[in-house]
Protein backbone atom coordinates (compact mmCIF):
# COMPACT_ATOMS: atom_id res chain seq x y z
CA UNK A 1 0.00 0.00 0.00
CA UNK A 2 1.58 3.18 -1.09
CA UNK A 3 0.66 6.57 -0.45
CA UNK A 4 -1.73 7.31 -2.67
CA UNK A 5 -3.68 4.45 -1.90
CA UNK A 6 -3.51 5.63 1.85
CA UNK A 7 -4.39 8.98 0.70
CA UNK A 8 -7.51 8.06 -0.82
CA UNK A 9 -8.97 5.80 1.86
CA UNK A 10 -8.15 8.28 4.45
CA UNK A 11 -10.15 10.88 2.10
CA UNK A 12 -13.21 8.82 2.13
CA UNK A 13 -12.94 8.50 6.00
CA UNK A 14 -12.94 11.96 6.53
CA UNK A 15 -16.49 12.38 4.85
CA UNK A 16 -19.58 13.40 6.69
CA UNK A 17 -21.10 10.09 5.90
CA UNK A 18 -17.94 7.90 5.76
CA UNK A 19 -17.85 4.52 4.16
CA UNK A 20 -18.47 2.71 7.81
CA UNK A 21 -21.07 -0.18 8.05
CA UNK A 22 -21.37 -1.42 11.54
CA UNK A 23 -18.89 -1.09 14.55
CA UNK A 24 -17.73 -4.08 17.32
CA UNK A 25 -16.69 -2.49 20.29
CA UNK A 26 -15.55 -3.84 23.57
CA UNK A 27 -13.81 -2.67 26.69
CA UNK A 28 -11.44 -4.42 28.30
CA UNK A 29 -9.98 -3.46 32.39
CA UNK A 30 -6.25 -3.60 33.73
CA UNK A 31 -7.31 -7.23 34.83
CA UNK A 32 -7.74 -8.26 31.01
CA UNK A 33 -11.52 -8.87 31.69
CA UNK A 34 -14.57 -8.51 29.41
CA UNK A 35 -16.58 -5.78 30.78
CA UNK A 36 -18.75 -4.30 27.75
CA UNK A 37 -19.09 -4.88 24.04
CA UNK A 38 -21.61 -3.56 21.94
CA UNK A 39 -22.43 -4.36 17.73
CA UNK A 40 -23.85 -1.33 16.10
CA UNK A 41 -24.75 -0.29 12.87
CA UNK A 42 -22.56 2.69 12.32
CA UNK A 43 -26.09 5.00 11.32
CA UNK A 44 -27.81 4.00 14.68
CA UNK A 45 -24.83 6.47 16.43
CA UNK A 46 -26.45 9.58 17.63
CA UNK A 47 -24.32 12.74 16.57
CA UNK A 48 -21.72 13.00 19.52
CA UNK A 49 -20.93 9.58 19.25
CA UNK A 50 -20.71 9.17 15.59
CA UNK A 51 -18.26 12.06 15.64
CA UNK A 52 -16.49 10.66 18.51
CA UNK A 53 -15.84 6.84 16.59
CA UNK A 54 -15.28 9.08 13.87
CA UNK A 55 -12.34 10.88 14.85
CA UNK A 56 -11.12 7.14 15.92
CA UNK A 57 -11.46 5.75 12.45
CA UNK A 58 -9.33 8.64 11.19
CA UNK A 59 -6.42 8.90 13.78
CA UNK A 60 -5.91 4.76 13.06
CA UNK A 61 -4.97 5.71 9.65
CA UNK A 62 -2.41 8.29 10.40
CA UNK A 63 1.04 8.41 10.49
CA UNK A 64 3.60 7.98 7.84
CA UNK A 65 5.09 4.68 6.56
CA UNK A 66 8.16 3.15 8.46
CA UNK A 67 7.23 5.16 11.60
CA UNK A 68 3.85 4.58 12.38
CA UNK A 69 2.46 2.60 9.34
CA UNK A 70 3.90 -1.07 7.78
CA UNK A 71 2.46 -2.18 4.87
CA UNK A 72 3.39 -5.91 5.43
CA UNK A 73 3.05 -8.57 2.87
CA UNK A 74 1.69 -12.02 3.78
CA UNK A 75 2.79 -15.35 3.43
CA UNK A 76 -1.00 -16.13 3.71
CA UNK A 77 -4.36 -14.73 3.63
CA UNK A 78 -6.00 -14.21 7.22
CA UNK A 79 -8.78 -16.53 7.37
CA UNK A 80 -9.37 -15.65 10.87
CA UNK A 81 -10.64 -12.60 9.67
CA UNK A 82 -13.03 -13.45 6.68
CA UNK A 83 -16.40 -13.95 8.37
CA UNK A 84 -16.38 -11.01 10.01
CA UNK A 85 -15.12 -9.09 6.78
CA UNK A 86 -18.49 -10.87 4.49
CA UNK A 87 -20.97 -10.50 7.19
CA UNK A 88 -23.29 -7.81 7.18
CA UNK A 89 -24.34 -8.82 10.68
CA UNK A 90 -21.94 -11.24 12.27
CA UNK A 91 -23.40 -13.59 14.90
CA UNK A 92 -22.51 -13.62 18.76
CA UNK A 93 -20.29 -16.48 18.73
CA UNK A 94 -17.81 -14.66 15.81
CA UNK A 95 -17.73 -10.85 17.73
CA UNK A 96 -16.83 -12.80 21.01
CA UNK A 97 -14.03 -15.18 19.16
CA UNK A 98 -12.65 -11.99 17.57
CA UNK A 99 -12.77 -10.18 21.29
CA UNK A 100 -10.92 -13.37 22.87
CA UNK A 101 -8.07 -13.24 19.81
CA UNK A 102 -7.00 -9.96 21.22
CA UNK A 103 -7.67 -10.09 24.40
CA UNK A 104 -5.32 -12.99 24.74
CA UNK A 105 -2.77 -11.78 22.01
CA UNK A 106 -2.56 -7.91 23.81
CA UNK A 107 -0.41 -7.20 27.23
CA UNK A 108 -1.45 -4.20 28.74
CA UNK A 109 -1.46 -2.54 32.04
CA UNK A 110 -3.89 -0.20 31.44
CA UNK A 111 -7.65 -0.74 30.42
CA UNK A 112 -8.63 -0.29 26.96
CA UNK A 113 -10.99 0.30 24.41
CA UNK A 114 -11.05 -1.74 21.36
CA UNK A 115 -13.21 -0.86 18.12
CA UNK A 116 -13.56 -3.17 14.87
CA UNK A 117 -15.05 -1.42 11.81
CA UNK A 118 -16.15 -2.48 8.40
CA UNK A 119 -15.97 -0.18 5.64
CA UNK A 120 -17.35 -0.91 2.18
CA UNK A 121 -15.95 1.99 -0.32
CA UNK A 122 -17.62 2.30 -3.43
CA UNK A 123 -14.04 3.14 -5.56
CA UNK A 124 -14.81 5.34 -8.31
CA UNK A 125 -13.63 5.00 -11.38
CA UNK A 126 -10.20 7.20 -12.12
CA UNK A 127 -9.33 8.43 -15.52
CA UNK A 128 -5.43 8.42 -17.15
CA UNK A 129 -4.76 11.88 -15.73
CA UNK A 130 -6.01 10.96 -11.75
CA UNK A 131 -9.67 12.92 -12.25
CA UNK A 132 -12.75 10.56 -10.86
CA UNK A 133 -15.15 9.98 -13.06
CA UNK A 134 -19.05 7.76 -12.60
CA UNK A 135 -19.04 5.16 -9.63
CA UNK A 136 -16.64 2.32 -10.63
CA UNK A 137 -17.30 -1.10 -10.76
CA UNK A 138 -14.72 -2.07 -7.51
CA UNK A 139 -16.00 -2.23 -4.13
CA UNK A 140 -13.42 -2.54 -1.58
CA UNK A 141 -14.78 -3.88 1.66
CA UNK A 142 -12.21 -4.18 4.52
CA UNK A 143 -11.68 -4.31 8.41
CA UNK A 144 -10.25 -1.56 10.00
CA UNK A 145 -9.11 -2.25 13.92
CA UNK A 146 -7.63 0.12 16.38
CA UNK A 147 -6.91 0.09 20.44
CA UNK A 148 -6.92 2.74 22.58
CA UNK A 149 -6.11 2.82 25.61
CA UNK A 150 -7.81 4.54 28.50
CA UNK A 151 -6.41 6.38 31.58
CA UNK A 152 -7.68 7.82 35.03
CA UNK A 153 -8.78 11.96 34.58
CA UNK A 154 -6.90 14.11 36.92
CA UNK A 155 -7.79 14.80 40.37
CA UNK A 156 -9.69 18.23 40.29
CA UNK A 157 -12.03 20.39 42.23
CA UNK A 158 -15.13 20.57 40.42
CA UNK A 159 -18.62 23.29 41.25
CA UNK A 160 -22.51 21.61 41.06
CA UNK A 161 -25.75 23.43 42.37
CA UNK A 162 -26.14 20.68 45.00
CA UNK A 163 -22.59 20.29 47.11
CA UNK A 164 -21.12 23.25 45.42
CA UNK A 165 -17.11 23.33 45.22
CA UNK A 166 -16.21 19.57 45.92
CA UNK A 167 -13.51 16.90 44.50
CA UNK A 168 -14.71 15.35 41.31
CA UNK A 169 -15.40 11.93 40.53
CA UNK A 170 -12.21 10.58 38.37
CA UNK A 171 -13.46 9.06 34.98
CA UNK A 172 -11.57 6.63 32.76
CA UNK A 173 -11.23 8.57 29.59
CA UNK A 174 -10.16 7.14 26.08
CA UNK A 175 -7.23 8.44 23.97
CA UNK A 176 -6.11 8.35 20.45
CA UNK A 177 -5.60 4.68 19.11
CA UNK A 178 -2.05 2.86 19.72
CA UNK A 179 -2.30 -0.23 17.67
CA UNK A 180 -4.40 -1.76 14.93
CA UNK A 181 -4.91 -2.64 11.14
CA UNK A 182 -6.54 -2.45 8.14
CA UNK A 183 -7.18 -5.84 6.40
CA UNK A 184 -6.76 -6.43 3.84
CA UNK A 185 -5.04 -3.46 1.94
CA UNK A 186 -5.82 -1.02 -0.77
CA UNK A 187 -3.49 -1.61 -3.43
CA UNK A 188 -3.69 -0.23 -7.14
CA UNK A 189 -7.17 0.92 -6.02
CA UNK A 190 -8.09 -2.72 -4.94
CA UNK A 191 -8.18 -4.95 -1.89
CA UNK A 192 -5.25 -7.23 -1.48
CA UNK A 193 -5.81 -10.17 0.39
CA UNK A 194 -2.39 -10.71 0.63
CA UNK A 195 -1.23 -8.28 2.41
CA UNK A 196 -2.43 -6.15 5.33
CA UNK A 197 -1.45 -1.78 6.53
CA UNK A 198 -0.29 -2.32 10.32
CA UNK A 199 -0.10 0.71 12.86
CA UNK A 200 1.38 1.12 15.79
CA UNK A 201 2.19 4.22 17.78
CA UNK A 202 5.55 2.60 19.38
CA UNK A 203 6.22 -0.66 20.03
CA UNK A 204 4.46 -3.40 17.80
CA UNK A 205 2.80 -5.85 19.83
CA UNK A 206 4.59 -9.10 18.45
CA UNK A 207 2.05 -11.64 20.03
CA UNK A 208 -0.87 -9.08 18.71
CA UNK A 209 0.21 -9.31 15.29
CA UNK A 210 1.24 -13.01 15.15
CA UNK A 211 -2.37 -14.15 16.10
CA UNK A 212 -3.98 -12.58 12.61
CA UNK A 213 -0.80 -12.53 10.24
CA UNK A 214 1.48 -14.80 8.60
CA UNK A 215 4.06 -12.54 8.18
CA UNK A 216 7.71 -11.16 10.27
CA UNK A 217 6.77 -9.05 12.16
CA UNK A 218 8.24 -5.32 10.85
CA UNK A 219 10.95 -3.11 12.57
CA UNK A 220 9.75 0.10 14.35
CA UNK A 221 11.31 2.94 13.51
CA UNK A 222 13.51 3.26 16.50
CA UNK A 223 15.03 0.05 15.57
CA UNK A 224 15.70 0.99 12.07
CA UNK A 225 17.31 4.26 13.52
CA UNK A 226 19.27 2.40 15.80
CA UNK A 227 20.15 -0.35 13.30
CA UNK A 228 21.14 2.65 10.79
CA UNK A 229 22.88 4.81 13.65
CA UNK A 230 25.24 1.70 14.23
CA UNK A 231 26.14 1.29 10.31
CA UNK A 232 27.17 4.46 9.80
CA UNK A 233 29.18 4.28 13.21
CA UNK A 234 31.22 1.36 11.61
CA UNK A 235 32.39 3.42 8.79
CA UNK A 236 34.20 5.97 11.28
CA UNK A 237 32.31 9.31 9.26
CA UNK A 238 33.07 12.68 10.11
CA UNK A 239 31.22 15.53 11.57
CA UNK A 240 30.61 17.03 7.84
CA UNK A 241 29.74 14.07 6.15
CA UNK A 242 27.30 12.46 9.02
CA UNK A 243 25.36 16.12 9.16
CA UNK A 244 25.32 15.53 5.25
CA UNK A 245 22.97 12.54 5.66
CA UNK A 246 19.94 14.36 7.17
CA UNK A 247 19.77 16.38 3.80
CA UNK A 248 20.24 13.38 1.65
CA UNK A 249 17.18 11.69 3.11
CA UNK A 250 15.22 14.88 2.86
CA UNK A 251 15.94 14.74 -0.95
CA UNK A 252 15.12 11.10 -1.06
CA UNK A 253 11.50 11.35 0.53
CA UNK A 254 11.15 14.33 -1.39
CA UNK A 255 11.57 12.26 -4.61
CA UNK A 256 8.92 9.84 -3.04
CA UNK A 257 11.48 7.49 -1.73
CA UNK A 258 9.90 5.17 0.74
CA UNK A 259 12.33 2.29 0.67
CA UNK A 260 16.36 2.17 1.20
CA UNK A 261 17.44 -0.79 0.12
CA UNK A 262 21.30 -1.66 0.25
CA UNK A 263 22.48 -0.19 -3.02
CA UNK A 264 20.58 3.29 -2.13
CA UNK A 265 22.00 3.34 1.28
CA UNK A 266 25.39 3.03 -0.19
CA UNK A 267 24.59 4.98 -2.95
CA UNK A 268 23.45 7.63 -0.39
CA UNK A 269 27.06 7.29 1.70
CA UNK A 270 29.24 7.90 -1.04
CA UNK A 271 27.27 11.17 -1.79
CA UNK A 272 27.84 12.29 1.70
CA UNK A 273 31.88 11.84 1.07
CA UNK A 274 31.72 8.62 3.29
CA UNK A 275 34.34 5.96 2.88
CA UNK A 276 32.08 2.97 1.34
CA UNK A 277 35.27 0.35 1.42
CA UNK A 278 33.67 -1.32 4.20
CA UNK A 279 30.45 -0.67 3.35
CA UNK A 280 28.98 -4.28 1.94
CA UNK A 281 29.90 -6.28 5.14
CA UNK A 282 28.42 -4.00 7.61
CA UNK A 283 25.67 -3.89 6.19
CA UNK A 284 24.91 -7.32 5.74
CA UNK A 285 26.23 -8.11 9.52
CA UNK A 286 24.27 -5.28 11.22
CA UNK A 287 21.37 -4.01 8.79
CA UNK A 288 20.79 -7.69 7.18
CA UNK A 289 17.22 -8.28 5.49
CA UNK A 290 15.36 -5.42 7.25
CA UNK A 291 13.98 -3.03 5.41
CA UNK A 292 14.85 0.84 5.78
CA UNK A 293 11.90 3.45 5.58
CA UNK A 294 13.44 6.61 4.71
CA UNK A 295 10.92 8.26 6.77
CA UNK A 296 11.99 6.56 10.19
CA UNK A 297 15.99 7.94 9.14
CA UNK A 298 15.04 11.22 8.49
CA UNK A 299 14.67 13.80 11.30
CA UNK A 300 13.40 17.70 10.43
CA UNK A 301 17.10 18.95 12.13
CA UNK A 302 20.28 17.74 12.51
CA UNK A 303 21.50 17.66 15.90
CA UNK A 304 25.26 18.02 16.55
CA UNK A 305 25.78 16.79 20.63
CA UNK A 306 29.22 17.19 22.72
CA UNK A 307 29.59 16.39 26.21
CA UNK A 308 28.94 20.45 27.04
CA UNK A 309 26.72 21.78 24.27
CA UNK A 310 24.16 20.94 21.46
CA UNK A 311 23.91 22.34 18.12
CA UNK A 312 20.72 22.17 16.39
CA UNK A 313 20.47 23.14 12.82
CA UNK A 314 17.48 22.71 9.72
CA UNK A 315 18.67 19.30 7.58
CA UNK A 316 19.05 21.91 4.15
CA UNK A 317 21.59 24.02 6.00
CA UNK A 318 23.72 20.68 7.36
CA UNK A 319 26.35 21.16 4.29
CA UNK A 320 27.51 24.57 6.59
CA UNK A 321 28.54 22.41 9.40
CA UNK A 322 32.37 22.48 9.60
CA UNK A 323 35.23 21.43 12.01
CA UNK A 324 38.41 23.16 12.31
CA UNK A 325 41.13 22.91 14.54
CA UNK A 326 42.59 25.55 15.86
CA UNK A 327 45.67 25.37 18.32
CA UNK A 328 45.28 22.21 18.74
CA UNK A 329 41.48 22.14 19.76
CA UNK A 330 38.47 20.98 17.60
CA UNK A 331 35.85 23.57 17.11
CA UNK A 332 32.56 22.71 15.23
CA UNK A 333 31.43 26.26 13.02
CA UNK A 334 28.41 27.22 11.52
CA UNK A 335 26.87 30.05 10.03
CA UNK A 336 25.67 32.90 11.78
CA UNK A 337 23.26 34.94 10.11
CA UNK A 338 20.86 37.51 11.62
CA UNK A 339 19.77 38.39 14.92
CA UNK A 340 21.68 36.41 17.86
CA UNK A 341 19.63 35.78 20.92
CA UNK A 342 21.18 34.26 23.74
CA UNK A 343 18.63 32.86 26.52
CA UNK A 344 15.76 35.38 24.54
CA UNK A 345 18.48 38.29 24.90
CA UNK A 346 19.59 39.93 22.27
CA UNK A 347 23.36 40.76 21.22
CA UNK A 348 25.65 42.70 19.40
CA UNK A 349 27.02 40.14 17.09
CA UNK A 350 25.50 41.69 13.59
CA UNK A 351 26.92 45.16 14.70
CA UNK A 352 30.52 43.47 14.73
CA UNK A 353 29.99 42.11 11.25
CA UNK A 354 29.07 45.81 10.46
CA UNK A 355 32.34 47.01 11.61
CA UNK A 356 34.22 44.56 10.21
CA UNK A 357 32.44 45.57 7.11
CA UNK A 358 31.01 42.48 6.00
CA UNK A 359 28.03 42.21 3.97
CA UNK A 360 24.54 41.21 5.90
CA UNK A 361 22.54 40.98 2.84
CA UNK A 362 22.48 37.21 1.51
CA UNK A 363 22.32 38.91 -2.08
CA UNK A 364 25.27 40.24 -1.65
CA UNK A 365 27.03 37.67 -0.37
CA UNK A 366 25.83 35.64 -2.78
CA UNK A 367 26.95 37.80 -6.08
CA UNK A 368 30.57 38.19 -4.25
CA UNK A 369 30.92 34.06 -3.86
CA UNK A 370 30.17 34.10 -7.30
CA UNK A 371 32.64 36.55 -8.63
CA UNK A 372 35.33 34.68 -6.98
CA UNK A 373 35.79 30.92 -7.26
CA UNK A 374 37.79 30.32 -3.95
CA UNK A 375 34.68 30.16 -1.42
CA UNK A 376 35.82 30.12 1.83
CA UNK A 377 33.48 27.02 2.60
CA UNK A 378 35.01 24.84 0.64
CA UNK A 379 36.32 21.42 1.73
CA UNK A 380 39.75 22.54 -0.47
CA UNK A 381 39.91 26.35 1.24
CA UNK A 382 43.87 26.36 2.59
CA UNK A 383 44.02 28.07 5.78
CA UNK A 384 47.22 28.45 7.17
CA UNK A 385 48.28 28.01 10.57
CA UNK A 386 49.12 31.70 11.78
CA UNK A 387 46.38 32.87 9.17
CA UNK A 388 44.10 30.72 11.61
CA UNK A 389 45.83 32.32 14.84
CA UNK A 390 45.52 35.62 13.66
CA UNK A 391 42.05 35.59 12.91
CA UNK A 392 40.96 33.84 15.73
CA UNK A 393 42.46 37.09 17.64
CA UNK A 394 40.91 39.61 15.72
CA UNK A 395 36.91 37.18 15.97
CA UNK A 396 37.35 38.04 19.56
CA UNK A 397 37.73 41.38 19.63
CA UNK A 398 34.72 41.56 17.35
CA UNK A 399 36.26 42.93 13.99
CA UNK A 400 36.62 40.07 10.95
CA UNK A 401 34.81 36.36 10.47
CA UNK A 402 37.61 33.84 9.47
CA UNK A 403 35.44 31.50 7.81
CA UNK A 404 33.47 33.85 5.76
CA UNK A 405 29.83 33.58 4.69
CA UNK A 406 27.74 30.75 3.32
CA UNK A 407 27.61 30.87 -0.18
CA UNK A 408 23.27 29.53 -0.35
CA UNK A 409 20.93 31.58 0.34
CA UNK A 410 19.27 30.76 3.97
CA UNK A 411 15.94 29.38 3.96
CA UNK A 412 13.22 29.79 6.25
CA UNK A 413 13.11 26.77 8.93
CA UNK A 414 11.14 26.50 11.87
CA UNK A 415 10.69 23.88 14.51
CA UNK A 416 7.52 21.27 14.24
CA UNK A 417 5.26 22.35 17.13
CA UNK A 418 3.12 18.85 16.59
CA UNK A 419 4.24 15.79 17.59
CA UNK A 420 6.64 12.98 15.64
CA UNK A 421 3.89 11.82 13.61
CA UNK A 422 3.07 15.64 12.34
CA UNK A 423 -0.14 15.60 13.20
CA UNK A 424 -2.12 16.38 16.45
CA UNK A 425 -3.62 13.81 18.25
CA UNK A 426 -7.05 14.04 20.20
CA UNK A 427 -6.29 13.34 23.98
CA UNK A 428 -9.70 12.46 24.59
CA UNK A 429 -12.79 10.92 22.14
CA UNK A 430 -15.12 9.72 24.96
CA UNK A 431 -15.26 8.71 28.79
CA UNK A 432 -17.09 6.97 31.12
CA UNK A 433 -17.41 5.28 34.74
CA UNK A 434 -17.65 1.93 35.30
CA UNK A 435 -20.92 2.75 36.30
CA UNK A 436 -21.82 3.21 32.75
CA UNK A 437 -20.46 0.06 31.67
CA UNK A 438 -22.49 -3.37 30.90
CA UNK A 439 -22.87 -6.04 28.06
CA UNK A 440 -25.10 -4.49 25.50
CA UNK A 441 -25.13 -6.86 22.19
CA UNK A 442 -28.16 -5.73 19.79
Amino acid sequence: MDKSNLAEIRKALRKNDPPVDWIYAFYVTPENELSWQSFRKFLSFDEDEMFRHKEILKKSMSGSFGRELFSVELGSQAEKLFALRTNDEPDEEILEAFAGEIMASYTHTDPYYACLARITYDVPAMSSDHRKLEDGDVVFQSLLFSISTAALSKPALGYNEDSGVAELDRRWTIGAPVEGFLYPSFNDRIGDLNEVLYRAKKEISGELFNAFFDSSIPANAKAQKEAFNTLMDSLNISVEEAAGIQEDLSHLEAENVTVLEKNDAKKLAERCGIDTENFDESYDEIIGDVPLSVSALRDPAVVVATDSATIKIPADRSRFIKTRVIDGVTYIIIPVDGAVLVNGIPTIAEELRERAGISTDREDATDSDTEDDSVPWEEDAQVSEASESNAVDEFEDGFDDPFGEPDSEEEAWDEPDSDENGEELIDTFFDFSEDDLGLDIE
